[in-house]
């Protein structure tokens, strides 16, 4: 297959220069050291001649003014610039160069400051975006100070100018005082005014100029940025706590309500059940898949139909090998996840199907939690709890975490407004009429699951969540296997909520709720974290203002406190929680990848290819055919299995 093109990777490449150099990095990079001449290097002047240099401007209320008695006095100067002030003040810097003043550089932030590469840098780029060149005069030349910053007395400050009777006089144009002394020294008789230097300026090249354009801008424009980054962290700040505040509240609620409705249970109910589970090279972990369905101790009858799309690894054979009762093998070609359910759909003699994938293991009364929901004719679909197997590994615990504090506990949520938007490919059950509502598995979309559950949902049935229903799946060992898989979930999610965008105009919980929750937290609040979490390392680093990592600090709190009570709900031990930090200052950020990422490949109109994760069977059976599962501690109402690797 040919590979798509990396337009997304073009684009967060571009993004990153342009903020490179919004912030004045390429600025300094890209400056030419040569040709400047320090000005502490200049030529002897003979006596009764005088180089009147100016510093501290331009300023907009006084340097006219020094320009004025100039002009009549018809003087030439030099004014030594500062960086800041040029950005600020670009008419005054153009009437300094049109009148023929020469410019040097004298800083860019404050006077002297020019022997710093960086403020020459800044400094250089300001003056090749307002005149386009670059300045050959950098810092003060040998001077004799005017006393100007010092004293008032215009008398003193022309006698302290003069008392070499030669040289280059140190004066300032950002206060009032500049135009009154230049008008005194410019009429003294038998005196000659040159310029310090009659260095010419280097015109700057096309790619200086873009460069000076873009750090003045970001100097002009900063408040700008700075609020909008402000407003930016404000949503994002609010839609975390608003999450949390969901979580907790409702997912507590719609416990309690579990909890209630187990007190005076309703009649048991044990339909005959389909499997069908679609497999692609899946010879690693399919023998306990089956297994461990076979091994189900539900109450009415259980047909198992796997169907191989189109294998290369043997994996019909090895369900063959296993010879049990009840289970069918279809072999097709490769079609992909959605032609293989659809296969087996058709096959399934059943009216209520469970689908799950080839990697995961089901416990013995999973299939019978899961069709419990179905006692309710209202209900089209039920959503398992999916749990990570693999989690003794840091990457496994934080997917684990993952899991818990954020897709169960959001399922939670999301049930309780009835606007559940994915029944997991690892767990979940139809009923064959939704199914048919919907004309089956569509393939338009990378995430088949999430696509299903909204045309379910939009289709008038509703999808529970039946968290007794735990299968254990294997999660990716590496991050370069965990960055594609969720790349895969996260542009497919994108694809299934265009495509379902009419559901916003529905009067429909999915188009209330399921998207707008979807929109808000699955891509807004990602998009919007990395910035809080960029101008905390700012502000903490740069800015000097540690109260940013207190604030990011309690605010990790706060999500670590609600991350340990979803494992509570879940019945999960606590001893996971000790990553939890961890993950949200590492593994947070790979997740925010993944958004942004997809987010663009789909603004692209990239077609993004199915993406295989390698299969390791750390969940599959020993050799000697038994399944590895542990019991963990009792669950609020219940016990669970964890599957062991």
């Amino acid at each position: 297959m040919k590979r798509a093109p990396r337009l997304h990777w073009i684009s967060i490449l571009l993004g990153l220069f342009v903020l490179m150099s919004v912030v004045s990095l390429h600025a300094y990079a890209a400056v030419r050291p040569e040709p400047v001449r320090h000005m502490g290097e200049h030529r002897a002047l003979p006596d009764h001649t005088l180089a009147l240099a100016f510093h501290g401007g331009p300023d907009p209320k006084w340097t006219p003014r020094v320009l004025t008695v100039l002009r009549e006095a018809d003087v030439k100067a030099t004014f030594f610039v500062k960086g800041v002030q040029v950005i600020h003040h670009p008419e005054v810097v153009r009437r300094i160069a049109a009148e023929g003043h020469q410019i040097g550089i004298d800083g860019f932030r404050a006077e002297g400051d020019w022997a710093n590469p960086l403020d020459l840098a800044l400094a250089q780029a300001a003056l090749a975006d307002v005149l386009g060149v670059h300045a050959r005069l950098v810092g003060p030349p040998q001077e004799v100070d005017s006393g100007d910053r010092d004293h008032q007395d215009i008398g003193t400050l022309v006698k302290m100018s003069l008392q070499d009777g030669k040289g280059v006089i140190r004066l300032h144009d950002d206060g009032s005082i500049g135009a009154d002394i230049t008008r005194e020294l410019v009429r003294k008789p038998g005196y000659r005014f040159v310029p310090v230097s009659y260095d010419r300026p280097v015109e700057a090249t096309a790619s200086e100029r873009f460069t000076g354009a873009v750090t003045t801008w970001s100097q002009r424009n900063g408040g700008i940025v700075l609020a909008l980054l402000g407003t930016a962290i404000a949503i994002a700040a609010l839609l975390g706590i608003l999450r949390t505040l969901m979580q907790l509240g409702l997912a507590h609620t719609d416990r309690r309500l579990r909890r209630e409705s187990e007190q005076a249970p309703p009649p048991w109910f044990a339909p005959p059940v389909s499997v069908v589970i679609p497999a692609y090279n899946e010879v690693l972990n399919i023998a306990a898949t089956v297994r461990a369905i076979a091994a189900n101790n539900h109450l009415a009858e259980v047909e198992i139909i796997v169907v191989d799309d189109g294998s290369a690894d043997g994996t019909a054979d090895r369900v063959e090998e296993l010879d049990l009762p009840g289970v069918i093998v279809i072999r097709q070609a490769n079609q992909g996840k959605p032609a293989a359910l659809n296969a087996g759909i058709r096959r399934a003699s059943h009216d209520v199907l469970v689908l799950l994938d080839g990697d995961t293991i089901f416990e013995p009364d999973t299939i019978g939690e899961l069709v419990q929901p179905f006692a309710d004719e209202e209900v089209g679909a039920v959503s398992g709890n999916a749990k990570v197997g693999n989690r003794q590994r840091l990457l496994g615990r934080w997917q684990h975490l993952e899991y818990c504090a954020g897709s169960n506990l959001d399922r939670q949520i999301l049930h309780a407004l009835r606007c559940i938007p994915t029944v997991p490919g690892a767990v979940g059950a139809f009923r064959r009429a939704a199914l048919t509502d919907v004309h089956g598995v569509s393939d338009d979309t990378l995430a088949e699951d999430t696509d299903l559950t909204m045309a379910v949902t939009r289709a008038g049935w509703r999808v529970a969540y039946r968290p007794q229903a735990r299968a254990w799946t294997e999660a990716p060992t590496t991050l370069h296997g965990l960055f594609r898989q969720r790349y895969r979930w996260s542009y497919g999610t994108f694809q299934a909520m265009w495509k379902h965008r009419g559901a916003l105009v529905e009067n429909g919980p999915m188009g209330r709720f399921g998207l707008l929750y979807l929109l808000a937290f699955h891509l807004l609040l990602p998009l919007l974290a990395p910035v809080m979490d960029l101008y905390v390392l700012y502000g903490f680093l740069v800015a000097d203002a540690p109260l940013a990592l207190i604030v990011w600090t309690v605010f990790l709190l706060i999500q670590t406190a609600s991350a340990g009570y979803a494992l509570r709900l879940d019945g999960e031990s606590l001893k996971p929680l000790w990553a939890y930090p961890l993950q949200q200052i590492v593994y947070r950020q790979l997740m925010y990848a993944v958004v942004i990422q997809s987010l663009i490949t789909a603004l692209h109109g990239t077609q993004l290819r199915w993406m295989s994760v390698q299969r390791t069977g750390l969940l599959a059976d020993a050799p000697n055919g038994t399944v590895h599962v542990t019991r963990p501690r009792e669950e609020l109402g219940g016990s669970h299995a964890a599957g062991r690797a």
